[in-house]
């Protein structure tokens, strides 16, 4: 056998030896790879279980807290009697139907059952939980939480107290089938005790033989980046479990993941890799027969002569003009398009220099200085130069030019290449007069949308004219008619002085009435003094608004407002005098006051919170009133726009406190609002001597 050829047999069985290596290698990580990445997607879909699981328990978390602050409980618990034993009951029923729990039930400090939600089936329901761990854990004053195995419920329980007294334990009750009901995972999962014991599973697993898990040992396997598996076979099929122990709940949650699916995909990379690596062998033998075949001399030098004669059959079919030159810059040859381009034929410019095909090459300096290198024997690259062409009429167009060294000639020579760009010079200057003119009519446009917002705004005006007129016809027709009536009755009883007495005083509050709208009117209408003269003196902002609180002293204790303030320093020294700053708390309490009120609930909450930030005092006033909607909000502060009734203010409060504050040096914005827990103001002026 000759040596080539037992070279050959011995490379061909070294390639084949080398594809069953790579193809076990790409199984192998393969394998490992899906195995990981499978690994990952489940301990993902595990914490999404998890999530869901505590999501679904923690939506009953509240109920054994709100139980432990109902007042009829509270009372059962210290002086049980049989009325009040029905009435917690069925506050039970009702609270367990809507809540979707199994039951809730009130405990004694024994243990015994005192209240329960499914009273109508009392009978089935045990009557102590002395020994049960939930009981135990709310006696000692915790939060309790337990699981049963008998009855597959869940209890979450909470200690009463009656001032500082622990008096019983509220319990929730919740069955693990509407719990699992609730889930509604699409994943493998399972949950079971700490002992092994399946509490409850996905509907997926409950169909299989899989569970319980604790039947037969799971499998380990390390993969080659340390990761660790749980495995567990069943019937010759593999499943990878994914599980985590809860600390807080004691239970096992575990997701599962067949490995088949896993095992194909290995094996299809390992064909894959493997039909490819013979295909590549197949195609290099059939390439080296190929070569073989075609290493000729002769056949190489018609491949040569068949390349030299497509480059000028495309150099003469080109769409742009090509131009060949020698080393010193002296035209070879041109193609059918330059001619066309400059009106020249080959035998007038053949052997003439470069630069006749160009108008006033002196302007073009980089242009001039690469064909003067040329001519020296210094070339320089060049592409997509603009220039202009010169016709041998005389006649002058745009071009671009490029120049390239040409490898495959025997001796060095230069292609030029000549694009007429006449056409895209056109359409730049015509693409330039439409933007100036979409420029002009942009500047007419907006002139004619300021003219529009001019005539908004005196819209606006005249609106709010409009509201102000109404407000102002209601506020003061009320008083005019009453004091139209008082001087009637004046007529007719002048000579009763007693009756004078009482009517007089009357008269005398709508004087004072109309005085009052006149004089908010004044205030926004006439201009503040001087910013200087306000910001002179310092303000206790704490003492401001104690100040306030005590004129409305009466008021909070009569409508039972709960009124918090909070300091963040003793005191707090801004830039302005007390009266104006007592007028800016003054207005916002009223407001918020009257939006307490408004709401009629019996939790009415207003809160002062004071502290300095960015060398400011900042005062917050927040109360659980009704709130503002989104559009309310953005008219707030204009004048003459009120969210009250007609006859209960003019609009003009927030509107004064904004230019109070603004000569203050300071700003006021809503801070937060909540339609359904109310607003609050939050005020900042400059600290004094800053």
């Amino acid at each position: 056998m000759p040596l080539r050829v037992k070279r050959s047999i011995a490379l061909l069985v070294l390639v084949v030896l080398l594809g069953m290596l790579m193809t076990r290698q790409v199984y192998v990580y393969t394998r490992d790879r899906s195995f990981y990445e499978a690994h990952q997607e489940t301990g993902q879909r595990l914490l999404d279980v998890i999530g869901s699981i505590r999501v679904t328990i923690d939506q009953y978390r509240y109920l054994p807290f709100l139980l432990t602050q109902n007042r009829d409980v509270k009372d059962l618990l210290i002086q049980p009697n049989p009325d009040k034993i029905i009435r917690v009951s069925r506050y039970l029923e009702q609270t367990n139907l809507i809540a979707g729990s199994a039951a809730l039930i009130i405990l004694d400090t024994q243990g015994d059952v005192v209240a329960y939600s499914n009273w109508r089936e009392s009978k089935k329901a045990p009557r102590s939980y002395r020994s049960s761990e939930f009981f135990r854990q709310a006696i000692s004053g915790e939060q309790g939480r337990a699981f049963a195995t008998q009855s597959s419920s869940y209890y979450l329980s909470a200690p009463i107290y009656h001032r500082q007294t622990l008096i019983g334990v509220s319990v929730m009750k919740l069955d693990m089938e509407g719990l699992k009901e609730q889930l509604s995972l699409e994943s493998a999962f399972f949950v079971t005790d700490e002992k092994g014991q399946t509490l409850f599973a996905s509907r997926l697993l409950e169909a299989s033989s899989l569970l319980p898990l604790s039947s037969t040992p799971l499998k380990q396997e390390i993969l080659h980046n340390g990761t660790l598996l749980k495995m567990k076979v069943d019937n010759d099929k593999a499943y990878l479990v994914h599980d985590v122990l809860l600390d807080d709940l004691r239970w096992r949650v575990g997701v599962v993941e067949p490995t088949k699916p896993l095992e194909q995909k290995a094996i299809v990379a390992a064909l894959i890799v493997a039909g490819g690596f013979l295909a590549l062998l197949l195609l290099g033998l059939y390439l080296r027969e190929f070569r073989l075949k075609r290493r000729s001399q002769q056949e190489v030098l018609n491949a040569h002569m068949e390349s030299e004669q497509r480059q000028r059959h495309i150099i003469n079919t080109a769409q742009v003009g090509l131009v060949t030159v020698d080393k010193f810059g002296k035209i070879l040859s041109v193609n059918q398009m330059v001619m066309q381009q400059f009106g020249v034929s080959l035998t007038l410019i053949e052997g003439q220099s470069l630069h006749i095909l160009f108008a006033d090459i002196e302007l073009f300096a980089p242009l001039k200085r690469w064909l003067d290198g040329l001519q020296k024997g210094e070339f320089t690259p060049i592409t997509g130069y603009e220039v202009v062409g010169q016709r041998s009429d005389g006649s002058t167009f745009p071009l671009l030019f490029s120049m390239r060294l040409m490898t495959v000639t025997p001796e060095p020579s230069y292609l030029v290449t000549i694009i007429d760009i006449s056409r895209r010079k056109r359409l730049e200057y015509a693409l330039r007069e439409a933007n100036e003119s979409l420029e002009q009519k942009v500047e007419e446009r907006t002139l004619a949308l300021a003219s529009a917002q001019h005539e908004l705004i005196q819209a606006e005006k005249l609106a709010a004219l409009g509201r102000m007129s109404a407000a102002m016809v209601h506020e003061l027709n009320q008083p005019l008619t009453a004091m139209r009536n008082y001087l009637a009755i004046f007529r007719q009883v002048i000579d009763r002085p007693d009756l004078l007495k009482e009517n007089l005083p009357l008269m005398n509050t709508l004087v004072d009435r109309m005085a009052g709208m006149t004089g908010q009117l004044k205030t926004f209408a006439y201009k503040t003094p001087d910013n200087m003269e306000m910001q002179r003196g310092s303000a206790d902002l704490q003492g401001c608004v104690r100040n306030v609180l005590c004129h409305y002293e009466d008021r909070i204790r009569s409508e039972q407002i709960d009124v918090s303030l909070e300091c963040q320093r003793p005191t707090i020294l801004i830039r302005g005098d007390d009266v104006a700053v007592e007028q800016i708390i003054n207005n916002l309490v009223s407001n918020a006051l009257d939006a307490i009120a408004a709401t009629g609930s019996s939790e009415r909450q207003l809160s002062f919170h004071l502290y300095v930030q960015d060398q400011l005092g900042c005062l917050d006033i927040s109360d659980n009133g009704a709130g503002v909607s989104k559009e309310q909000l953005k008219t707030l502060f204009e004048p003459f726009y009120t969210t009250k009734k007609i006859g209960t203010g003019l609009g003009l409060g927030l509107a004064i406190v904004q230019g109070i504050v603004r000569d203050l040096g300071g700003v006021i914005t809503v801070k937060t609002n909540h339609p359904a827990e109310g607003l609050c103001f939050s005020v900042k002026l400059p600290l004094h001597g800053e």
